[in-house]
C-alpha cells in the first residue's frame, strides 16, 4: 500500500514537471515568435521608409545629374517624339529601353525601376501609375495663373477662357472665391453642394442648388450625376465649359461612370482627388486613366504629406490636378519644380518639400 502511494506520488511529481517544462516550451516559443513579429514590423516599417525617402530623392534630384549618368545619344532618344506615338510599334521594346536608363540612373535599385517596369508593361503597381498619368505638361503658348484667392478652394487654370461661358462647381461649402472671379470673367457658374443651406454672399452669375454628385445607382433626392444636371440646365451639347470638383471622395464613383463624349464638354477640369488609399487603387486609377485619355494635366497640388503612413509608398494622401482638354492644344516639357510658390497655399507643416516630376517623362507615353 505504502509503495503504491510513493508510486502515485512520483508519477504526479513526474507529470508535473512535465506540466512545467510544456509551459516553459510554450512561453520561449511565443517569446521568440513574438521578437521575430516585433522585428519583422521593425524592418518593414524602416525599409518602407527608406525606400519612400529613395524615391522622393530621386524624383527631386534626378533630372540634375541626368547628364552625368547617361550617355547623351540615350537622353536625346528619351526625346525623340517617334517615341511618343501611341501607335509606334516598338513601344514595349522602347520601354525596356527607358527602363535600363532608369536602372543607370538609381544604380539598379529595382524599387524604382520596378515600379516602372510594372506600371508601363504589366498595367499594374496602380499606386505609381496614378503619378505617371498626373505628370503634369506645359501647354505651349498658354500661362498658368492662380484662381480664387490664396488657400483651400483656389485653382489653377490657364490664362486662356475665350468661348467659356458656363462652369460646374462641385462642393462649395464657404470658399467661393474660385467661383466669384469666374463669375467675374462672364461666366454662368452652377454650383452644388448638398452639405450647405445657402451660400456665402450671392452674385448674379450663380446658378446654386443643394445637390450632390454621385453615381447613377447612388440617386436620391439630393443627389444626381453630371449627366442629369447637364440635361436639367439644357447643357448637353454645350462645349468649352469648366468642371471644378471637391467632393471629398464622391469624384471617384461619379467619375467612374462618366462617358468620354461629357467629359470633352469641359475644356478645363479642376480636381481634387482625395483618400488615396488601398483597398480601391484600381478604381482611382481607372478614373485618372480616363481623364488622362481627354485631358492633359499642367498642374497639381499635395496634400497631406504627413499624414501617409510609412509603410505606404505614396507621395501625396490628396491631390489637386488641373487639366485641359488635348484636343487643339500641344504639349511640352514642365521645368517646374513642385510646389510652385506662386500658385501654393500653406497646407500643411510639411508642404514645402519639393517634387520633381521630370523622371517621369521618360515614361512618357500618352494614351
Amino acid at each position: 500500500m505504502e509503495s503504491e502511494v510513493i508510486y502515485i506520488n512520483q508519477l504526479k511529481n513526474r507529470k508535473r514537471k512535465m506540466s512545467i517544462k510544456k509551459k516553459i516550451f510554450k512561453a520561449l516559443f511565443l517569446s521568440i515568435l513574438f521578437l521575430f513579429g516585433i522585428i519583422f514590423i521593425i524592418f518593414t516599417i524602416f525599409n518602407n521608409i527608406e525606400n519612400r525617402k529613395l524615391l522622393n530623392q530621386i524624383l527631386k534630384n534626378v533630372n540634375n545629374n541626368i547628364n552625368n549618368n547617361i550617355d547623351n545619344n540615350i537622353t536625346n532618344n528619351i526625346n525623340d517624339p517617334s517615341l511618343l506615338n501611341p501607335n509606334y510599334k516598338d513601344k514595349d521594346k522602347d520601354i525596356k529601353n527607358r527602363i535600363n536608363i532608369l536602372k543607370k540612373m538609381t544604380n539598379n535599385d529595382p524599387y524604382i525601376y520596378r515600379h516602372m517596369e510594372n506600371c508601363l508593361l504589366n498595367d499594374a503597381d496602380k499606386y505609381f501609375c496614378i503619378y505617371h498619368l498626373i505628370y503634369p505638361k506645359k501647354v505651349i503658348g498658354k500661362n498658368r495663373i492662380l484662381i480664387g484667392r490664396k488657400s483651400d478652394g483656389c485653382y489653377v487654370l490657364l490664362d486662356d477662357f475665350e468661348n467659356i461661358k458656363i462652369a460646374y462647381s462641385f462642393g462649395i461649402a464657404n470658399m467661393i472665391q474660385f467661383d466669384d472671379e469666374l463669375a467675374k470673367r462672364g461666366i454662368d457658374v452652377y454650383m452644388y453642394d448638398h452639405t450647405i443651406s445657402s451660400l456665402p454672399y450671392n452674385n448674379a452669375k450663380f446658378h446654386w442648388s443643394k445637390i450632390g454628385i454621385c453615381a447613377s445607382n447612388e440617386r436620391t433626392q439630393d443627389l444626381k450625376t453630371l449627366e442629369d444636371l447637364m440635361k436639367e440646365n439644357g447643357h448637353i451639347s454645350e462645349k468649352n465649359m469648366i468642371l471644378k470638383m471637391d467632393v471629398e471622395g464622391a469624384e471617384w464613383s461619379s467619375l467612374n461612370e462618366i462617358n468620354e463624349d461629357i467629359l470633352r464638354q469641359f475644356k478645363y477640369i479642376a480636381i481634387e482627388y482625395h483618400f488615396l488609399e488601398p483597398p480601391k487603387e484600381e478604381l482611382y486609377y481607372k478614373v485618372i486613366k480616363k481623364i488622362h485619355k481627354t485631358h492633359q494635366a499642367f498642374y497639381f497640388r499635395c496634400h497631406g504629406r504627413e499624414n501617409i503612413s510609412p509603410i505606404r509608398t505614396r507621395i501625396c494622401k490628396y491631390l489637386e490636378v488641373s487639366y485641359i482638354i488635348r484636343e487643339g492644344n500641344k504639349f511640352g516639357k514642365d521645368d517646374s519644380i513642385y510646389p510652385i510658390n506662386e500658385f501654393e497655399f500653406v497646407w500643411t507643416p510639411n508642404n514645402n518639400a519639393e517634387i520633381n516630376l521630370n523622371i517621369l517623362e521618360i515614361f512618357d507615353f500618352d494614351e
